[in-house]
């Protein structure tokens, strides 16, 4: 009998001992995800495309496979256009419009706008006229084909990505650290790449680049080419060691 409670004792000491960095490591979780949404949560943006008035909102998958049906920004176009013939527009293309809610879940995250498509019977009530816009918002649903990280919810991550479908551009005035050159913090606000910007700096100016080169190089330094199309244009920025050397725009 001895023998089993000692067995019992040292098998649950054994199980505290292996949920307690568990513990740890979802209230870490929950700090991050704390601050994730006193970042975002009742900030304005500006939509960069039309988004449906439907709580199923829009679809965008961070790390798309290389398949058709999806642009580069990782949504499925005629998808998105059959929502928005059934539904409606919650948010038309080029709307300011406040972040009402921002959830995380295991592999994606929701940013609610204007209502997060939820006013649906608002939405019915508009639609009795034939009226293209709707009430009731829309959402974006970020999904990442992956659980979702404290790494991703940092502010430096994650707005290049919701820059592909919204001008996040008073976010970043408030996101940009303070005790960075004024010339770098003027280029992102301004969507801009400049020579001496860091990695970092680039993605949260003007996001992922559609391409990336590693470039050959006869002495010990990292040269490296990010390709981007942007407004008909091909941008070509070229870092030296971790900092944009030179940018060409065509």
């Amino acid at each position: 009998m001895k023998r089993r409670i000692l067995l019992g004792m040292s098998l649950g000491l054994a199980a505290m001992t292996l949920l307690t960095p568990m513990r740890l490591m979802a209230s870490a979780s929950k700090r991050t995800e704390s601050e994730f949404y006193r970042i975002f949560l009742g900030k304005d943006v500006k939509a960069l495309l039309d988004m449906p008035a439907y709580k199923d909102g829009v679809d965008l998958y961070v790390n798309p496979k290389a398949e058709k049906r999806f642009d580069s920004r990782g949504i499925d176009l005629k998808e998105l256009g059959k929502y928005l013939k059934e539904k409606g527009v919650g948010i038309e293309q080029n709307e300011w419009v406040i972040i009402t809610d921002v959830k995380v879940d295991s592999d994606r995250i929701e940013v609610h706008l204007g209502g997060g498509g939820e006013g649906r019977s608002e939405s019915k009530k508009a639609g009795k006229g034939g009226e293209y816009k709707r009430a009731g918002g829309s959402r974006i649903n970020f999904r990442y084909g992956r659980s979702v990280t404290d790494a991703d919810l940092q502010p430096e991550e994650f707005l290049p990505i919701l820059g592909r479908v919204l001008d996040t551009s008073k976010i970043m005035t408030a996101v940009i650290p303070r005790d960075m050159p004024s010339e770098f913090q003027d280029a992102i606000r301004s969507k801009k790449v400049v020579e001496g910007m860091t990695y970092q700096m680039v993605l949260q100016s003007v996001g992922e680049p559609d391409q990336k080169k590693v470039e050959d190089s006869t002495d010990e330094s990292l040269r490296e080419t990010w390709f981007y199309m942007k407004d008909a244009h091909r941008w070509v920025v070229r870092f030296l060691n971790g900092k944009v050397g030179k940018v060409q725009v065509f």
